[in-house]
């Protein structure tokens, strides 16, 4: 059963399966923000990318010379959360690693994932801990929401993505899961980038390393936009081609293989080692803004 939060002036709602953001409702303008997830385009809404962020070359990994299979995006998306607390407009959800888990992922862990409302929006965060005595836990963590386009009235071209900071880092060309080696230029200038409805017919936008802490859905004289804040080093940007009316903004702690990435775990670039009892979090704060709140 979906569990329902409200506060301020959103109401929000999470499906334990995955721990997945299901709609971000705003009370006052009467308007949904999130994507409703029609699989006549795409299924989603916000899963949680964990264990591994795209995917892997060949469709496997390996760890202390075995390989294990893992699906593109690891598997926290398909696995039932228990719901540890809810109330008023907070919520927290567990995944535990469990015999079904060690088959593809041979490590233990906990993740919490935390849902807040406030009044411009919601936070999500993400608590990984390694609850092993002996074992480091090796993994990569990031999000996925999906947002409705077009949110304010208009058409597609409308809308243009805006970062917080000049940008120079390159576009890194994505194919059959994987980084292909090839990137070019991904901004339309050095802060945004102007949505047409072929932008995603070579996939995603994914950036590496960017300096900006803060990435918006904007609209041409609009009066609302979606800010999405972060504390990862990895952004992707991402909608199915010819128009589809969603857009995901996905900060990533880690990042798909490289095409020809035939190394261990433990080498698999952006990976993370967390040793056995630490944690590490991190998370992102979607929010509503509009000409009150000095955006024009």
């Amino acid at each position: 059963m979906s569990v329902i939060l409200r506060g301020g002036r959103f109401q929000a709602v999470i499906d334990p399966l995955g721990a997945e953001l299901k709609s971000l409702y705003d009370t006052q303008q009467q308007r949904e923000y999130m994507w409703c997830g029609d699989p006549a385009w795409w299924n989603g809404t916000a899963p949680v990318l964990f264990p591994v962020i795209g995917g892997l070359n060949g469709g496997f990994y390996t760890y202390r010379g075995r390989n294990y299979e893992l699906p593109s995006h690891g598997f926290a998306r398909t696995k039932e959360f228990e719901v540890v607390r809810s109330s008023g407009g907070e919520a927290v959800f567990r995944l535990t690693g469990d015999e079904a888990t060690r088959i593809m992922y041979p490590f233990d862990f906990e993740l919490l994932v935390s849902f807040s409302l406030d009044y411009s929006g919601i936070s999500v965060s993400y608590r990984v801990k390694s609850t092993s005595s002996s074992q480091s836990l090796l993994f990569s963590i990031g999000s996925h929401p999906a947002f409705r386009l077009p949110f304010d009235g208009g058409i597609l071209e409308h809308y243009y993505i805006q970062f917080e900071h000049s940008e120079h880092t390159p576009r890194h060309y994505f194919s059959g899961g994987c980084l292909t080696g090839k990137t070019g230029e991904g901004f339309s200038n050095s802060r945004q980038i102007f949505l047409t409805r072929s932008i995603f017919d070579q996939g995603p936008l994914i950036f590496r390393d960017v300096t900006s802490r803060e990435v918006s859905i904007c609209k041409s004289r609009g009066k609302n936009r979606i800010s999405v804040s972060f504390d990862t080093p990895h952004i992707g940007i991402w909608s199915k081609p010819k128009g589809a009316p969603f857009l995901c903004i996905e900060p990533w702690h880690g990042y798909p293989d490289p095409a020809d990435f035939e190394d261990s775990l433990e080498q698999k670039p952006g990976i993370i080692t967390l040793d056995p009892g630490k944690t590490f979090t991190t998370g992102y704060q979607v929010s509503i803004l509009g000409e009150e709140d000095g955006f024009v």
